[in-house]
């Protein structure tokens, strides 16, 4: 079709509905920008704190584990996306979330750098709730989770260019996290306005939740009892949790691991350490998501998590017998085979088995929550035993 790019072409067999397209090329165009976060939490830190600033046990498994520990927070995001504008919100998130990656710039010492990670992290979890209601409201049900698996096959594409060219900039310069950190905020800031002008579109905004009218201190005081009531009430949501926080210790006691395997263990440089685990891993992801998706708009995704989960069985057992660089990459390779499946369903599960639609953005933030529990049950214990 002439004037028609293929992107433009790849959009158009995904979403059918051309306002939903419209939203889909501003996701698309904002995941680049968002996914740095990313990378900085997806292993880049803990690395960072082990072999520059020589960081024990107990801070590598901190920085390791700050994200999903202060997932904890993600239900009193929720509380404050029910109640104040998206503009607002937005506002926040990124005051939290965003703006502290670059005090990482100016730190000398680990325990500097612990806290702003931990402040970035209990920023990070007012994603969730927005991230959910865009799926519910501006993507058909046929075609959310082909769409949604494009967004994450670009998030991944990202994290593995720039941690791939980061492992390389600091072998060569030490010192070279301080323009990184300065410049990830500016970055990540347009991510986070792009998301904003997807809030303006009028596919989301008719569809927007009416605002609650119940004050947002009472509103926070109750976030527990509230997530405590739907997984009472929500049998099969209920179930679907069960079975991922079980899956899920199994994966935070491995990825508390990992640095220990890189650094200590194997004893990598930093481009060894990013390629072998962080690269392999979100490259194999990328390669897989668009088919991924494929298979959970037929196959749904708790089932699709069911089969993940028994071949993620493998990864601990090839993160145990790792020799080297090489055996590492193998681990990775099979272990992004499986999250693909998993990272999808994470966030399309909740949104599918929310009761009504509009629950969808409680639902992922409780889905969130839970993902903090995890982490203390399965991180520190784990190093503790190491």
């Amino acid at each position: 079709m002439p004037g028609i790019s293929g992107a433009d072409l790849i959009v158009r067999r995904l979403v059918a509905f051309p306002e939903s397209r419209h939203i889909l090329t501003l996701h698309l165009l904002s995941t680049p920008f968002l996914a740095i976060q990313a990378g900085v939490f997806g292993g880049m830190v803990p690395v960072l704190l082990r072999k520059h600033f020589v960081a024990n046990e107990w801070q590598t498994t901190v920085a390791s584990s700050a994200l999903a520990v202060m997932a904890i927070l993600a239900v009193f995001w929720n509380e404050l996306y029910q109640r104040i504008s998206t503009r607002r919100y937005l506002l926040l998130f990124w005051v939290f979330s965003v703006l502290p990656l670059g005090g990482i710039a100016f730190c000398n010492s680990p325990n500097t750098v612990l806290a702003f990670v931990i402040f970035s992290a209990a920023g990070m979890g007012g994603l969730n709730p927005l991230s959910g209601d865009i799926l519910r409201s501006c993507y058909p049900p046929s075609a959310r989770s082909r769409a949604w698996s494009l967004i994450k096959s670009l998030e991944q594409f990202t994290i593995v260019i720039s941690v791939f060219g980061v492992g390389i900039w600091f072998d060569r310069d030490p010192h070279a996290y301080r323009i990184y950190f300065a410049l990830a905020v500016v970055v990540v800031s347009i991510g986070v306005l792009l998301l904003g002008r997807i809030t303006r579109q009028p596919l989301f905004r008719e569809r927007l939740r009416t605002a609650s009218t119940a004050s947002i201190a009472w509103s926070l005081r109750d976030a527990y009892v509230n997530m405590s009531r739907v997984l009472r009430e929500d049998r099969r949501f209920r179930q679907y949790e069960t079975a991922f926080c079980v899956y899920g210790l199994g994966w935070m006691i491995c990825y508390a691991m990992v640095p220990f395997v890189q650094v200590d263990v194997l004893r990598l440089k930093y481009g060894e350490a990013f390629t072998a685990t962080q690269v392999t891993f979100q490259l194999t992801m990328m390669l897989c998501f668009v088919p991924m998706g494929y298979v959970l708009d037929r196959a749904g995704p708790i089932r699709a998590s069911s089969w993940a989960f028994g071949w993620l069985v493998l990864y601990p057992i090839l993160l145990m017998t790792a020799t080297g660089p090489l055996t590492l990459t193998l681990a990775s390779v099979v272990y992004g085979l499986g999250m693909a499946a998993v990272n999808l369903a994470w966030t399309l599960g909740p949104v599918t088995l929310a009761r009504n639609p509009a629950d969808a953005p409680q639902y992922l933030a409780i889905h969130a929550t839970l993902v903090s529990v995890r982490a203390i049950l399965g991180q520190f214990p784990a190093v503790a035993i190491y």
